[in-house]
């Protein structure tokens, strides 16, 4: 099978060159995370790039006869993600009041961009970011600025609606958070497969509760590991533990339901 490791400032970044060099989708490779980028202190001294090994599967006989064999739906195609252009037609008033409130805040930061309501019902409502500045600036490290504008947008949407008005805010940018989520499932899976191989836990460097969420639930169905999150905020991060063959099953079936 061909492999490449590959550098980059992040995860993902390091990821997308090595799909541009394989000239291949996400879903024909295997990423293996050998080291996560570190910032260092002040975020230069002691600066690290992360590191990835990225390997194209191979079909095997029986892959390439399902893929043939697979019926392809005439009438109803493949839903993708909803596209930008694809906006609710009639937003509630929390949903406009949360997207103006958003577009004031970004405003102030020097950032020109657009929001589209994608979704308005009884879970909430989410809005989705395109920019053609910098995306990175309304992002932040590891999502922390998109965490900080969504709950002030959320406070201040919410805030003087009445109590059965009042829902979830959701913002990403340009598809950001799932691109995240995946990031975050295969450094899960690889840690967890060095945590079997060593015999010892593994420790994550620090997540923030909504991914350290994503980790545990990543790894809730591997019998082999186990999971539990350590240490105190911004700095608390998921430790995977090794599970001993012969421990029981009351130990075997402990899910990733801890304090996030």
């Amino acid at each position: 099978m061909k492999s490449i490791e590959q550098t980059g400032r992040t995860v993902d970044e390091a990821v997308d060159v090595a799909l541009k060099r394989l000239g291949v989708e996400r879903q024909d490779v295997e990423v293996e995370v050998l080291a996560e980028e570190s910032r260092g202190l002040l975020g230069i001294l002691g600066y690290s790039a992360a590191k990835i090994r990225v390997t194209v599967r191979e079909l095997t006989s029986a892959d390439e006869q399902a893929e043939e064999e697979q019926p392809q739906p005439e009438s109803e195609p493949i839903q993708a993600e909803v596209p930008e252009e694809q906006a609710i037609i009639e937003p509630s008033k929390l949903a406009e009041r949360a997207r103006d409130i958003g577009l004031q805040i970004i405003d102030l930061m020097g950032i020109r961009a657009k929001m589209t309501i994608v979704r308005d019902d009884d879970e909430g409502v989410a809005i989705n970011i395109n920019s053609q500045d910098d995306i990175g600036l309304l992002i932040g490290k590891r999502g922390q600025t998109l965490s900080s504008l969504q709950l002030l947008v959320a406070m201040m949407s919410n805030r003087e609606m009445p109590q059965e008005e009042r829902r979830r805010i959701i913002l990403d940018v340009e598809g950001y958070r799932a691109r995240r989520d995946r990031t975050l499932q295969t450094m899960a899976i690889s840690a967890a497969r060095r945590a079997k191989r060593s015999g010892r836990p593994v420790t994550m460097s620090a997540l923030t509760p909504r991914e350290r969420r994503v980790v545990h639930l990543a790894l809730a169905e591997d019998p082999a590991v186990s999971t539990r999150s350590e240490g105190e905020d911004p700095n608390r991060s998921v430790v995977i533990v090794p599970r001993r063959r012969d421990s029981s099953s009351e130990t075997s079936q402990r899910s990733y339901r801890r304090r996030y």
